[in-house]
């Protein structure tokens, strides 16, 4: 997506602050920031020793001398110290050395938000240096940074966002927010039972990356038996033996990972469905006629989006850029101030 020109020396930030990873467009120059949401802390006498990539590379050199830390949980702030010091090291960096003139923060958070965690990201945006914040429903970011929302059709639209944490559903029009539902269930909760699977049932300790390696080379959304067998590939993982308590190699397949995973599918797609039918039938009618957009991360799950057409019998394609479609979308709020100003009644 395209950024306007206009307006670069006011140094609008859009912001997609996630449990796992945390974005950045600067308007004017697209996206800045692209890192994971970690703070390295000092062991020695408390203070913040890094952020982001900075704070990975850290606890690689020095594991015993910091400690990392995640200040976003399920999409809402848990440290609120160590979140205000993360957003306001991004928005730093954010900028550059450009001018400090008045700046404007968009930001997307889950729909199911409370006041008190409202409050917290906003306190948060305020003490990191914004001068105003616009907390905006992070299913319609998604959805306009989708590009699923056009100003010549009034048609309603559906929107799932994955996240690391949380999984983000609405149904939008142009101009406005139909309905939103959060749960929070999200990529991150199918590497932790990839990671207790193997825990369980191979007695091998992993870490999360590895974990994670595991999804992205093995999962799939489709039961193993409606896959190709060709493109099936068994992958090899090194642990910790639980019973030897010595390193270890062993061999994993596809169908035990699959296993792992259906549960929080399971739920995932429960969801959609249970939002379905909450729905108007105009409304749903439209989304029948259009189906449904995957944005987030975690739609990139191989064969995702089939097994939601599958299972809803609804058409189902993943945007063209899924992971940044929540900053696009915070971005292209900029380009529309009577958006902007009619979603700024219910931020802050």
């Amino acid at each position: 997506m395209a950024f306007s020109l206009s307006g670069l020396m006011t140094e609008d930030l859009a912001i997609d602050l996630g449990t796992v990873h945390t974005f950045v467009a600067v308007r004017g120059r697209g996206i800045v920031i692209n890192e994971p949401s970690v703070v390295a802390v000092d062991r020695s006498d408390g203070e913040v020793a890094g952020v982001g990539n900075e704070a990975l590379e850290l606890l690689g050199q020095n594991p015993e001398q910091v400690e990392l830390y995640r200040p976003m949980e399920d999409g809402v702030i848990t440290d609120f110290d160590l979140a205000a010091k993360m957003l306001g090291h991004y928005i730093r960096k954010a900028r550059g050395g450009r001018s400090a003139f008045s700046r404007r923060v968009v930001l997307g958070v889950p729909s199911d938000i409370t006041s008190v965690e409202r409050y917290a990201l906003f306190q948060a945006v305020q003490a990191a240096g914004a001068n105003r914040a616009y907390l905006i429903d992070k299913g319609y970011l998604a959805a306009l940074g989708a590009d699923i929302i056009t100003t010549s059709d009034e048609r309603a639209s559906m929107i799932v966002d994955v996240g690391g944490a949380t999984t983000e559903i609405a149904a939008v029009t142009r101009s406005h927010l139909i309905g939103s539902r959060s749960i929070r269930k999200g990529g991150s909760d199918l590497d932790t039972a990839i990671l207790e699977h193997i825990k369980r049932y191979h007695n091998l300790l992993i870490g999360n990356r590895t974990a994670e390696r595991v999804k992205m080379e093995l999962a799939c959304a489709l039961p193993i038996s409606k896959v190709n067998s060709a493109a099936l590939e068994n992958t090899k993982i090194r642990g910790q033996s639980i019973v030897r308590s010595v390193p270890e190699m062993m061999t994993i397949i596809p169908s035990e990972i699959h296993n792992a995973i259906e549960p929080i599918l399971r739920e995932i797609i429960n969801a959609l469905r249970s939002f379905l039918e909450d729905l108007s039938p105009e409304v749903g009618g439209d989304i029948h006629g259009r189906g449904l957009t995957l944005t987030g991360g975690g739609s990139l799950l191989a064969k995702l989006d089939e097994r939601i057409a599958n299972e809803l019998h609804l058409k189902v394609k993943t945007a063209k850029n899924p992971r940044e479609s929540v900053v696009y979308g915070a971005s292209a709020m900029f380009e529309n101030p009577l958006l902007l100003r009619r979603f700024s009644r219910q931020s802050g």
